[in-house]
């Protein structure tokens, strides 16, 4: 029988194998711990490199290292030192008071004799575990601390303290997160080491008073010595957030912050600083804690007597009294800094003589303008698109659920040189929607290796309309048609786009599902086919593809797919027969988070548009720079309705422009506005990331927008800041208002909608002195009043979008007292008239309804073009709405007609006020009002001869009431057209009887 070796016989292990095992362990635990973090930074380092971005990524990433352990190292040696400290000052002196002298009974005095040896191991792992939550909190300020290392200079003063703006947006708000971070680590090595103290006794809390040991008292009297200089280091800084108080009238520091406020917190400071000093002198001299009292007492003297009691006297019965003039300077850097942080000083203001109504030379002189009135919106364009042009349901035009723009319809407005024309478009892109495939098509292999993109794109002249109310398409189809050779795509593929939310696989086995063959059968929504048919058309009748595009990150081996497995938890990668090591993972394929992860200290516009761009689709967004740290500037708080995005800020530059391949992701960004300091300062932190908007293709640089979302916020803080004196300022006499929306909630189906401001419009037009036609975003403006939805006219202002004049605004103002139709106004007046109601009343009967699309007022040289489209929809699920009706009106006339051309040659022609025919309107002019109206042409250029609404009984009016008639029944009665043919044919015969 084998006995055991004795302890003593036994080898020691060696050394090196003892150092492997830890090292495995080590590597095992590393694992464990940090398992999903390496394999993160591994799969983001492929992924920049996969944009040529990979310094950006090693920037970001030292920078945030360098904050977690430098910060992290820093408070464990403050809290180390101290608890070392607070150890040998423990170990030097004997307790004054033994544990026993407490009166604890047995039981307690062994529980605490027991805390008292466990004190230095239970502190050690306090202060590593708060050294790791510090840390962390210290990488997330990376960005804050890029800006500091880097800060440029804005070259503008503030009026207050003299101090460079820059120094408020690079430098202060660092500064202020160090001041914080070391007023924490002071207050939580004085908890944890007084705790320390209190387990070795050299704490007495049994009698009335608590009883400190000298070494005690010095220790805790220098922290707070040191936590009292911090926060007097804090009161300083927290000066200049005087430079952003909201003062009633205007924003900045007034009167009583300059005069009461700021001379309190410079004697809150120098107190602070005072009673910092009588703790350290209170260590050795003087009775415990008493001279620190004295100090604490007259910072709160000053803090609540000088800084709260005095500032209120003062403002109450010496500013409030005399308010215009004790603040008019103050009120004078308000507008001055709010102008020059939203970039509204140098808007061109020019006078408008008075308004004159719209004559046919003028029209003839300007029909480019005439020739891209959008008539289509975005509700309408994109359901007609969604039924007619999606062929199948796992394709849409819409945006994402959670935060969509334009009713969720994805259409883009742009415009395209074809040949010498100038046309204003709406283009839609057809994304891939992955949710909406059969339920039987939802695959592992279908989702990620077969449906990877979207293909093509839609496109219409934003005027023209077919004879059933339908928009005119010059992109269209699958495989795409197009009507001009300019719009020729070679790419149509869609891989990257905004609904494109998750990964897929490229150059696998697999063949990638492109288009459907047969799409002359639209599937509408909520009526998809089973899953087996729709699994079995996609086989049989489908295109395939591979990709060939340079975007994606290769598999590779075994570890960067385990490590990609992680990363996304999928494990079906890892067990594939269809992926090789040259298939490629397309990740982060939704082009907003495509931009946010390579620049996340911007912010991004919410509206990407699409291009056509030599044969490819390619996506441009606006990235803006912003602070809330510009003195003297009103904020404006975005995205208030949703948390998500909810922000403050009192600057703002569209600094960037994106631009994003939809076939290969590749991001380029380019430098927008080269004066913005705070871009340029990202310049220098990411040296290789933005290239000058100068050297973006011409091609690209002719489809620059000037955002609507800056447009918008401009527009609303000009309502007051175009006023520069600050008496008319205070007054608000001549403060504007951006109009109410007069179609919201206007169509005959009687639901109810929230009324909001009128949405900024794009158009190709003529600005008054110009000979060339541009494109611009614009809006009206009318007085600042109650109920300022019924004002007329007192502005309108524009952004010029072409690239000569890209980004300046322009504003035109009527003359005061002019009676110019607001929005309200005119729409009140069309609405009035009897072919109006009737078409409401008829529809509204028949189940059908009638839709008001947005009022566009137009400049045209001296006059005013009012624009509204109708649309009539019918009843019941996949139908669409139809353009049926156009009203213009210019002066004080106001025609109807079932086209555009139609209206406008009505416009022009001098038929004046038939009898019977003219409507006064009591409530504004008194003026009569026409009203005309016409059958829809078989052709959307011709243009029919008017015939009055109030000749009754005769023929041709009878023929055009019933051709009207037939188009309406044709467009919401498609269930009947076998009837309907037999119909019209026969009006047309009639219609052909009566001209011979």
């Amino acid at each position: 029988m084998a006995h055991p070796m004795p302890e003593s016989n036994r080898r020691p292990t060696p050394l090196w194998l003892r150092a492997a095992r830890y090292l495995v362990l080590g590597s095992i635990a590393i694992l464990v711990l940090f398992g999903f973090q390496i394999a993160r930074l591994y799969t983001d380092s492929q992924w920049f490199g996969e944009l040529g971005q990979s310094s950006v990524f090693t920037t970001t990433l030292s920078a945030k290292l360098q904050l977690f352990f430098g910060f992290g190292l820093l408070f464990f040696l403050i809290v180390y030192f101290n608890l070392w400290l607070a150890r040998r000052m423990n170990a030097d002196q004997p307790r004054s008071r033994p544990f026993r002298a407490l009166h604890l009974d047995i039981e307690r005095e062994r529980i605490t004799e027991m805390l008292r040896g466990s004190a230095n191991r239970i502190a050690l792992a306090a202060a590593i575990l708060i050294s790791v939550l510090v840390a962390f909190n210290a990488a997330s300020q990376w960005s804050g601390y890029l800006l500091f290392t880097h800060a440029g200079s804005f070259g503008k003063t503030d009026p207050v303290f003299g101090n460079d703006i820059g120094f408020y947006v690079f430098r202060v708000p660092f500064l202020s997160f160090l001041q914080g971070w070391f007023l924490f680590a002071l207050l939580a090595t004085l908890v944890i080491t007084s705790l320390f103290h209190v387990s070795q006794g050299a704490v007495d809390l049994n009698g009335q008073t608590p009883h400190f040991d000298d070494h005690v008292r010095r220790h805790v009297l220098a922290l707070a010595g040191l936590a009292a200089l911090v926060y007097a280091w804090g009161t300083w800084l927290n000066r200049f957030d005087l430079l952003y108080r909201e003062n009633g009238p205007f924003f900045g520091a007034g009167y009583t912050d300059l005069h009461a406020r700021l001379p309190a917190m410079n004697l809150e400071a120098l107190a602070l600083i005072l009673t910092g000093a009588l703790c350290f002198v209170n260590i050795w001299r003087g009775k415990p804690f008493r001279l620190p009292l004295i100090g604490v007492g007259m910072w709160a003297f000053a803090l609540l007597i000088v800084g709260g009691i005095y500032p209120a006297i003062l403002q109450n019965y010496s500013v409030t009294p005399n308010q215009q003039g004790k603040e008019r300077p103050y009120i004078a850097h308000d507008i001055e800094f709010t102008q020059k942080a939203y970039g509204l000083d140098n808007v061109q203001v020019q006078e408008l003589s008075a308004v004159e109504s719209l004559t046919a030379a003028q029209m003839a002189a300007n029909r480019a303008t005439l020739d891209n009135i959008r008539l289509w919106d975005w509700p309408q364009l994109g359901a007609v698109y969604t039924v007619r042009q999606a062929f199948r349901s796992f394709y849409r035009f819409s945006l994402p659920e959670e935060g969509g723009t334009q009713n969720e319809y994805n259409i883009d407005v742009d415009r395209y040189h074809f040949g010498n024309d100038y046309r204003q478009v709406m283009l839609g892109a057809r994304e891939l929607w992955a949710d909406g495939l059969p339920a039987g098509a939802k695959t592992w292999q279908n989702e990620r290796l077969q449906y990877t993109h979207g293909y093509g794109a839609v496109m219409s002249p934003v005027h023209r309309v077919d004879t059933d109310g339908l928009p005119e398409y010059l992109m269209n189809g699958m495989p795409v048609q197009n009507a001009r050779p300019e719009l020729k795509l070679t790419r149509p593929q869609i891989y990257f786009g905004q609904l494109t939310n998750e990964y897929a696989f490229v150059d696998s086995k697999e063949k990638e599902f492109d288009y459907p063959l047969e799409t002359a059968a639209p599937t509408a929504p909520g009526a998809a086919p089973t899953a087996a048919a729709a699994v079995t058309a996609a086989a049989t009748a489908a295109a395939d593809t591979r990709y060939a595009g340079k975007g994606g990150v290769p598999l590779g081996g075994e570890l960067s797919r385990i490590a990609w497995s992680m990363r996304l938890g999928d494990t079906n990668m890892l067990l594939s027969n269809d992926l090789t090591d040259q298939s490629r993972i397309l990740f982060r394929r939704n082009i907003r988070e495509r931009v946010e992860t390579l620049a996340p200290y911007l912010n991004w516009d919410r509206d990407p548009y699409l291009v056509v761009d030599s044969g490819r689709l390619v996506w441009m967004m606006d990235g803006y720079t912003i602070t809330n740290r510009y003195p003297y500037s009103k904020p404006f708080r975005a995205g208030a309705a949703s948390p998500d995005v909810d922000e403050s800020f009192n600057y703002i530059r569209n600094s960037v422009k994106a631009v994003v391949d939809a076939y290969d992701g590749t991001v380029k960004l380019y430098v927008a506005d080269p004066k913005d300091p705070i871009i340029s300062t990202w310049n220098r932190v990411y040296p290789g990331l933005y290239t000058p908007l100068a050297q973006m293709p011409a091609n690209l640089k002719a489809h620059l927008r000037y955002p609507e979302d800056l447009f918008r916020i401009q527009r609303d803080i000009y309502t007051i800041y175009h006023i520069s004196n600050p008496d008319a300022y205070y007054l608000k006499e001549d403060a504007w208002d951006v109009p109410i929306d007069p179609t919201i909630g206007t169509d005959s189906s009687g639901q109810a909608s929230q009324p909001g401001k009128m949405a900024p419009y794009y158009v190709v037009m003529r600005l008054p002195g110009s000979q060339v036609d541009e494109f611009l975003i614009m809006t009206p403006y009318t007085p600042m009043s109650q109920g300022n939805s019924a004002q007329n006219l007192a502005a309108w202002m524009s952004a010029r979008c072409d690239p000569d004049d890209y980004g300046k605004l322009l504003v035109y103002r009527f003359p005061k007292g002019s009676n110019i139709n607001g929005p309200q106004q005119m729409l009140a007046l069309m609405r009035k008239q009897r072919d109006v109601s009737e078409l409401e009343t008829l529809l509204g009967q028949r189940g059908s309804k009638v839709i008001y699309g947005n009022l566009l007022i137009i400049p045209i040289e001296s006059s005013l073009l009012y624009c509204v489209p109708v649309y009539v929809q019918a009843s019941g699920g996949g139908s669409v709405p139809g353009l049926m009706q156009v009203i213009v009106s210019s002066g004080k006339k106001i025609v109807m007609r079932p086209t555009l051309d139609q209206a406008i040659a009505a416009l022009g022609a001098d038929s004046g006020s038939p009898a019977g025919g003219s409507v006064g309107d009591s409530s504004n002019t008194g003026v009569p009002v026409v009203i005309e109206n016409t059958a829809r042409p078989n052709g959307q250029g011709s243009t029919a001869s008017s015939t009055s609404s109030t000749v009754s009984g005769s023929v041709p009016e009878l023929v055009g009431r019933a051709n009207t008639a037939y188009q309406r029944a044709r467009q919401k009665q498609k269930e009947y057209n076998d009837s309907l043919d037999d119909l019209g044919r026969a009006l047309r015969d009639l219609q052909g009887r009566v001209k011979r």
